[in-house]
Formats: structure tokens, C-alpha cells, sequence
């Protein structure tokens, strides 16, 4: 779920390096509006004190004016840009932000939309009666992407496009998640793949997408997620190192191996995401576990499963 967070104003606050690529591309949609002609942008972002704003629409109501105002204020957005997303969002305030802060929308943005039709196509499937992007054009797609199918980086491009299934993209998909970008043409988009891997280092971020990639690879009507799916997801997002070097989870091995042999069910919401916070608080050797916590009762036999292989192995090299 993505967060709404009220923002101080100042006009054209630059955007941190660090900043996720939705940070990133609200502020590049945010520019593009107030200077999208140069003209306008001057009455409307840097009115002169001789002259008054204009107005926002005879049409509008008292309330309605108000909610344009409070969305400007809370999104730091152009009052023009506000008055869009609220007609969108059939003037409701928290419906609108929703939209403002989850998708930036493609007002004056540079991508066409020609030519991410042009891009999905070139994917597109074989099948004459699918307008979708199958699992053989996804690979050509991270192939084109300089990726391999099994890199992270897929997963924070299939979270932008909002992708309902693993192994497919619709066209709205692939045309949401270009828009979200602000890329129209493959190139474009292999170029912005180390910031879209910005994510994967951002702790929020990472969060948004690896929760939804439980529900992105999990089977329709099921409520869980096949174990085989879980544990490669696992090992894709939280094996190898982060960008200093250090380990994600330095027991992601042992814990697929764990849930393979001793469970061998499908594993639960709840198990996918204390997972996650399990592999943050606590360390490889278990240090900051406590019994007591609140932990799905999986982890809490994993480490006693671990404990005991510890012990076994003590006793072993003491004999």
C-alpha cells in the first residue's frame, strides 16, 4: 500500500538522490506541469503582485474550491494539476491524493503514448486474440533490458505497472507502468534501471515491493503462496548482497531449506511478511530473538530447528 505523506511546500525542493522513483517522479511530473509553457508558468507558479491567479473555474463550488486548495497544500502540486485529479477522483479528497501519490499521472509528461503502445507491441504475444505481453516476451523485454528474468530490478518495474500476474503484462499494465516511469521507448527505460534499483536499497520501498510480490505470484482465488514460488522469490529479494556489500539475509538459504523439508505447504501472508521483519531484527547467529515475540509459529520452529543443529553440532566437536 502505498503511504501518503504530507510534504512541507518550498517550490521546486530538490529531490534527494536517494529518493524513490515515486518521490522522483511526482517531482518530474510537478516540473513538467508549472513548466510546461513558459507563459503560464509564470502566472500561475510566480504570479505578479499586479496581477490576481486565475480563477479556478466559474463552475466550481465553494467546497470543491476548498478541496482544490487543501490537495495543492498537502501534495505541494499545482492548483491546475490538483483540479484534474480531483474531477478523476469525483472530488474525493482522500480517493484523489491516493491517485496523486501512487500513480503520477501523465499531465505534460514527455512519454508518449503512441509510442508505449509501439513498445508493447514490439513484445506483444504471438496469439492474435491476447493483448498481453506473455512470458516469452517478458524475457525479450529484460533481455533488451541488459537484465536477466530472475534479476530484483523486474519486480520493482512489475510493482510500478501494478501487474496482477506473474508471466503476463496487459496492455493498461505496461502502459501504467511506462507512464509511472515517464519512459516511451525500451532504451529509455534500460536507462533508468540502476535508479529504478535505487529501490531495492530504499528500506520503504523495498517493503512495497516485496509485499506485492506475494500477491503478484501467488495463484488466483488462493489466499497463499505455493511454497516453490515463495522460496525463489525469497532467495531473488532477500539472497545475495546489498549495494554496501552486506548479506540481505544471511539465512535465506537455511530458511528455504527448513519450510522444504520440515513444512512443505504453501506459506501464508502473515509468514511472507513477518519473514521480512524477521530477516531485519534478527541476526544470522539469532542474536535479538526473543521466544516471547509475536513471531507465525514457522519462524518460531525454524529457530529451534536452527538451535537444535547448533547443539547437535557442539556435541558433535566436543566428542
Amino acid at each position: 500500500m502505498v503511504r501518503l505523506r504530507r510534504r512541507r511546500p518550498p517550490p521546486r525542493r530538490p529531490v534527494a538522490a536517494g529518493a524513490s522513483i515515486l518521490e522522483r517522479s511526482r517531482a518530474r511530473l510537478v516540473r513538467s506541469v508549472r513548466e510546461r509553457d513558459d507563459e503560464e508558468t509564470c502566472t500561475l507558479a510566480h504570479p505578479s503582485p499586479s496581477s490576481s491567479p486565475p480563477p479556478l473555474q466559474p463552475a466550481l463550488n465553494k467546497s470543491q474550491k476548498d478541496k482544490v486548495k487543501r490537495f495543492a497544500s498537502v501534495a505541494d502540486a499545482p492548483e491546475d494539476l490538483a483540479l484534474k485529479i480531483l474531477k478523476e477522483a469525483k472530488w474525493d479528497l482522500e480517493v484523489g491524493l491516493e491517485i496523486f501519490f501512487s500513480t503520477p499521472l501523465d499531465v505534460g509528461s514527455r512519454a508518449d503514448a503512441s509510442a508505449i503502445d509501439a513498445m508493447f507491441e514490439s513484445y506483444r504475444s504471438e496469439d492474435a486474440d491476447e493483448d498481453v505481453i506473455d512470458a516469452s516476451g517478458i524475457e525479450r523485454f529484460c533481455a533488451d533490458l541488459g537484465i536477466d528474468a530472475m534479476d530484483p530490478v523486474i519486480l520493482v518495474i512489475s510493482c510500478r505497472m501494478r501487474a496482477a500476474n506473474m508471466g503476463v503484462y496487459t496492455r493498461e499494465e505496461f502502459r501504467r507502468g511506462m507512464r509511472d516511469v515517464g519512459v516511451d521507448a525500451t532504451s529509455k527505460l534500460r536507462a533508468l534501471v540502476p535508479e529504478l534499483r535505487e529501490d531495492l536499497e530504499d528500506p520503504d520501498e523495498f517493503k512495497e515491493v516485496y509485499e506485492y510480490s506475494f500477491a503478484f505470484a501467488k495463484e488466483d482465488n488462493h489466499k497463499s503462496l505455493a511454497l516453490e514460488s515463495a522460496c525463489a522469490l525469497w532467495k531473488v529479494l532477500l539472497g545475495g548482497d546489498d549495494a554496501s556489500g552486506r548479506a540481505r539475509w544471511a539465512l535465506v538459504d537455511e530458511w528455504c531449506d527448513f519450510l522444504t523439508e520440515k513444512h512443505g505447504k504453501a506459506i501464508t501472508r502473515d509468514t511472507w511478511s513477518q519473514a521480512l521483519e524477521f530477516s531485519r531484527s534478527i541476526g544470522p547467529e539469532l542474536e535479538g530473538y526473543d521466544p516471547a515475540g509475536a513471531w507465525p509459529y514457522l519462524i518460531d520452529e525454524f529457530v529451534e530447528h536452527k538451535l537444535e543443529g547448533k547443539a547437535a553440532a557442539a556435541a558433535g566437536g566436543g566428542e
